[in-house]
């Protein structure tokens, strides 16, 4: 991990730092620019409101690299609630989790007990809900290191019948192989750049090569042995130009419009969100929900030293 990521980390962890970011979140409306809600019921309410305006989500709780047990099980009591609300609202249960705020940090044992409850809610959900609805349990990819066990989870609940989902990186040299597994598995993904950029001995660290490789990996997951084997391709992106490309691909690949979908960061690039929903695309967002914004707003940043004057000239412009 470079300068700048452990810095942007230390900035998110900053107890009296996170005390006056909030205080200027609230008073700039930042936080209500990167983040759905503060609770549950809220989140559900604002996606009612998108999915008037042709617009998906993923519900994800506000909490990484958890350490408190209790911060675990909040975690899961807040999906507990959130998702049923979404189905009584015949919306999609599309919902995000990182390993490190279900258990991981405490161990297997710890991670597999949370999560199996939520999957286990989600896979009651899917088995009741109706044909316009995705029902899906998006497990979000994090460190390097972490790779192999997240792999792993996913491919213990899709045995088990789970609809779940998973995220992985463009950056790394090995998403080549994982996704050929995965699109023989016939399975939904969702290609992102990646985070927290790991040595350049196991990942692409240029920008151009990282763009590159994710889309040689977007004609693989466009390609007709992924329609073949049902597999689900979506693309996390901001990127106008790489997006346009991937949606070009897909109508020359044959593809229809309902068949794949781009994600987006709740509150990131509206213009791009609005042009591709009016364009018939299937739009998604990684919507989060919860108080603890200003780890997760700086963690972006880490990410992407580019979304700090987003970040700023969000708040702003409000």
């Amino acid at each position: 991990m470079g300068f700048w990521q452990k810095s942007m980390i230390a900035v998110a962890c900053s107890k009296p730092l996170r005390t006056l970011g909030e205080a200027i979140g609230r008073k700039t409306g930042l936080a209500a620019q990167f983040v759905s809600a503060n609770d549950g019921i809220g989140h559900v309410s604002r996606a009612n409101a998108l999915a008037a305006q042709g617009i998906r989500i993923s519900s994800f709780y506000l909490g990484e690299y958890v350490e408190d047990i209790t911060q675990v099980r909040e975690t899961v009591d807040q999906l507990g609630f959130v998702m049923p609300s979404l189905d009584m609202s015949g919306l999609d249960v599309h919902v995000s989790i990182d390993p490190s705020q279900l258990g991981y940090m405490q161990g297997e044992a710890v991670l597999t007990k949370h999560v199996d409850e939520i999957a286990n809610k989600i896979r009651n959900i899917a088995a009741q809900a109706n044909s316009s609805q995705t029902i899906r349990l998006m497990i979000d990819m994090e460190d390097f290191d972490m790779v192999d066990d997240t792999l792993a989870l996913h491919h213990r609940l899709a045995t088990a019948g789970v609809p779940v989902a998973q995220t992985l990186q463009a950056r790394l040299h090995r998403t080549e192989s994982d996704l050929n597994d995965m699109i023989a598995r016939g399975a939904m993904v969702r290609l992102v750049k990646g985070a927290m950029a790991p040595p350049a001995s196991v990942s692409f660290t240029d920008r151009d090569q990282i763009d590159d490789n994710y889309l040689k990996l977007a004609g693989m997951m466009l390609s007709d042995a992924a329609k073949q084997s049902g597999f689900f391709p979506v693309f996390g992106s901001h990127h106008r130009d790489l997006v346009l490309r991937i949606a070009k691909l897909a109508d020359q690949n044959g593809w229809a419009r309902d068949q794949f979908e781009f994600e987006m960061l709740y509150g990131v690039n509206q213009p791009l969100q609005r042009e591709l929903v009016a364009a018939g695309y299937r739009l998604r967002l990684y919507a989060p929900f919860g108080k603890d914004w200003w780890a997760y707003a700086w963690r972006r940043v880490g990410e992407n030293p580019r979304n700090l004057s987003l970040l700023m000239k969000s708040g702003l412009n409000r």
